[in-house]
This record gives C-alpha cells, structure tokens and sequence, in this order.
C-alpha cells in the first residue's frame, strides 16, 4: 500500500502545482515527484537493497522538508498575487542572426574540446577499451583538468538547440547537426548521465519556453517520446558497454530473466536511498570537509591559484548495500561537509534559490531564464540519484547561457512571425532585462 501512496502522491504534487501555478513543472513539484516516485519504487522490493533505517528516513524527510520550505517564500508570490499568472509575460527580443552566430562559437568550441578529450583517452588507455573496459573510458573522460569543460560545453549546446528549434518557424539545418553531434559525444563517453542530463534539460527548456502550457495530446506525447528516448539510450549503453546489472547481481534482483533489462533503470531509480542510509552510518567518514563538495565550483578556482591546494574526492566510496554503489542522493555531500546541519540547511537554500530563478522566469521570460529554470529543474529531478546542484559544471553550464543571451539581446522590434505559435503573446515586448 505504502508504493501505492507514493507514487499517488507524486501525480498529485503536479496536479496541485497546475492548478495553484499553471504549470505541472514548478520546483516543488518536481522534487515532490520524482522523490516519492523512487521511493515508491524502492518499497516494491524489486532488488533486496538493505533495509532503510529510523536514520535514513529522518535525513530524506529533513532534506525534502528544507527544500520545500525553501520554495514557499518564492512561489507564494504567485499565489498571494494572482495578477503574475493571470497577466501575460512580457517577453525579450533577441537578434536571430546573433543567437545563431553565438552558437556556432559555442558548437566549434564543443568539437574542439571533444577532440582533446579522444585524444587524451588515447594517450592515456587507447581507443580499444571502448568495449573491453567501458568504466575506465569513463573515468578518463571526466579527469581531462580544466579543458574539460570544452567538452561538456557539447551538454549545453544541445540545451540551446532545443531552445532555437522550438523557438522559431524556420531553424537552419546546420543546428541540426550540432544536437546530433552532442548526442553523439555523450554515447562516446559511456556516461549514461550526460545523455539523461541532456534531454531532460532540453525537455523543461522547451515547456517553459512557451507563454501557456496546455495539456494537450501533443504535450503528452512529447514527455512520453522523452521518456521512451530515455529508456533507449540508456539500455543501448548498457547493452554496448556491458553495464547490465542483472548479469552481475541476478541473487538480488526479484525479476524474472526475461525482463532482467529493467534492473537498470530500477537500480539508478532507488539505489542511491540504501547508499545514503550506509553512508550515515560509515564510522570511517572522518572530520567534515567543511563545503569543499558543496561549494565545488570555488574549490576548482581555488586548486588553480593556489599552489598544494587539496579538493576532496568527489566520488564517492561504493557500499554494499548488497549491490556495490557509490552515490547517495544530493543529501549525500551535504552531509559530508557540514553534517546534519547541512542537511537541514543547504536544501533550503537551493529550494529558495531555485523557486526565485522560476517566479522571474514566469514574470519574465527571457531565453537565459528558461534556460536557466531549465538546468535548475534537471538539478532537481537528479536530486534523488546525485547532487548537480552545487556542482561546477552546473554553474559554468549559466554563465555560458548568461554570456550567449546577453549577446543576443534585440535592440529594436523584431518580425514575431518568424517564431512559433504559443511562443510570444499577443502584446508589446520588453527588450529590457535586470536579470539578462
């Protein structure tokens, strides 16, 4: 009964959140979602993970009540003032031929940096572990210092392609290319996380990009092609690069052989829960790091001014838990660093923090804030597996959108014909912006 309620629960977090905020994505339902989703998976007893303790359970629910508590200021906006949902947003101009010239830098940037990454993984392990050894192709592929960033920059570029397709009437076909080229690059570093972070991402921009989401067939059947893209890729990783957990863990897993395939998904769904209940209790943490996980992307700068500066390990260790895994929600580091107290403080933060970045993004939909709600709502739909929230990658993923946008930035009236229906309402456009 106890699946049943949560994954009820889940659905209704979404119906409330259109009804009080016109949209079924807003922070809170997202996180509400996706965290009693997983949790009513993890009930069904599919894979005989260790028992949750009295523990773990007080961490999960004092982590999800900070972060809602964090969202309430900022979304109580729109409801103590109905005027914000009722009212059309007023929208920003942007120079087409600037945005396209922007991210043709950034795509040329993003092949440059996927070359130094083939290199790299050639001079240090060879090409031909693609297949024999898929784990340490991926570890190299996150350990190229610095110029690394080049690379993901190919994540983002497929972010801002779905934002201009679904943006305009007429996108050139060399756009194309680069969202294919950035898919092509997260099958190649065997990262099933790169693809996940990609299309989800893509999946809020293009809902947030639009002025009224409605529920219609076609919005329905764009999150379930989403998903069914999803579930494809990441079984075609595991088949290609021998991931498949059943193979290896067939004593624990409570499926029948011929849907052993499903153990994947279901095992990154809920196994980050029974890691976190291990990793509470692991006597051998030692003294707190006190932020240099949760503060990663001031660690970074700080390793590259300061001579002997030691970051911390940011895998994780793998538990037993009987299946060998390493993460342990976005609750994890938290813990890491500043102990129960972060755990019941830094969510509230990014709960704030989030929820603000989405209420101007309704009041005022600039491309660099859909942009923006959208990498901070793959953030949270993540939390459950592992932190992006506090993550370089995720900052550096915003001041890029933050420099491209501002570039392209209209200065005068633009043809409103050239862009897709649902875009832009019918009324005066704003071409300032205190935030972009």
């Amino acid at each position: 009964m106890l699946p049943v309620s949560l994954i009820l629960l889940a659905g209704l977090a979404c119906f409330v959140s259109w009804k009080l905020f016109g949209d079924f994505f807003s922070p809170p339902a997202i996180f509400i979602f996706f965290w009693c989703f997983s949790l009513g998976f993890f009930f069904m007893d599919l894979v005989q993970y260790n028992p949750l303790s009295t523990t773990c359970l007080l961490a999960i629910a004092l982590g999800g009540f900070s972060f809602l508590a964090g969202c309430f200021f900022p979304m109580s906006q729109l409801i103590l003032k109905p005027g914000l949902l009722n009212n059309r947003p007023r929208f920003h101009l942007y120079d087409k031929v600037r945005f396209e010239k922007g991210m043709m830098v950034l795509f040329a940037l993003g092949v440059v940096g996927f070359l130094i990454q083939v290199y790299h993984l050639q001079t240090q392990i060879g090409f031909r572990n693609f297949l024999t050894n898929p784990q340490a192709v991926r570890e190299v592929h996150s350990n190229v210092k610095y110029l690394g960033f080049f690379n993901i920059l190919n994540l983002a570029n497929f972010a801002i392609g779905s934002i201009y397709f679904f943006l305009y009437r007429k996108p050139k076909k060399w756009v194309v290319f680069m969202v294919i080229w950035a898919i092509i690059t997260t099958f190649i570093s065997t990262d099933r996380t790169r693809f996940f972070y990609a299309v989800i991402w893509s999946f809020y921009n293009i809902f947030y990009l639009r002025h009224r989401i409605v529920l219609k067939m076609k919005t329905v059947m764009l999150g379930a092609g989403t998903l069914v893209l999803l579930m494809f890729f990441f079984l075609l990783v595991a088949v290609v690069y021998k991931k498949q957990a059943y193979d290896h863990n067939q004593i624990y897993i409570n499926l029948p052989k011929e849907v052993g395939f499903l153990a994947d998904p279901y095992i990154y769904l809920t196994g980050s829960y029974p890691v976190l209940d291990a990793f509470l209790d692991d006597q051998e943490q030692g003294e707190p790091l006190w932020g240099k996980h949760t503060f990663e992307p001031l660690v970074k700068v700080m390793e590259a001014l300061i001579p002997n500066f030691q970051r911390a390990e940011l895998v994780g260790r793998f538990y037993p838990v009987p299946l060998e895994l390493n993460v342990g929600t976005f609750l994890q580091p938290f813990f890491y660093d500043f102990g129960w107290a972060g755990i019941a403080i830094i969510p509230f933060a990014i709960g704030w923090f989030f929820s603000w970045v989405y209420v101007r993004m309704r009041k005022s939909k600039s491309l660099f804030l859909v942009y923006t709600s959208g990498v901070l709502a793959f953030c949270t739909t993540i939390s459950i597996f592992v932190n992006h929230c506090t993550q370089a990658a995720t900052w550096f993923f915003i001041i890029v959108g933050w420099l491209l946008f501002s570039y392209a930035k209209g200065k005068e009236e633009t043809d409103l014909n050239q862009f897709r229906e649902g875009i832009y309402p019918d009324q005066a456009v704003d071409t300032s912006s205190s935030f972009s």
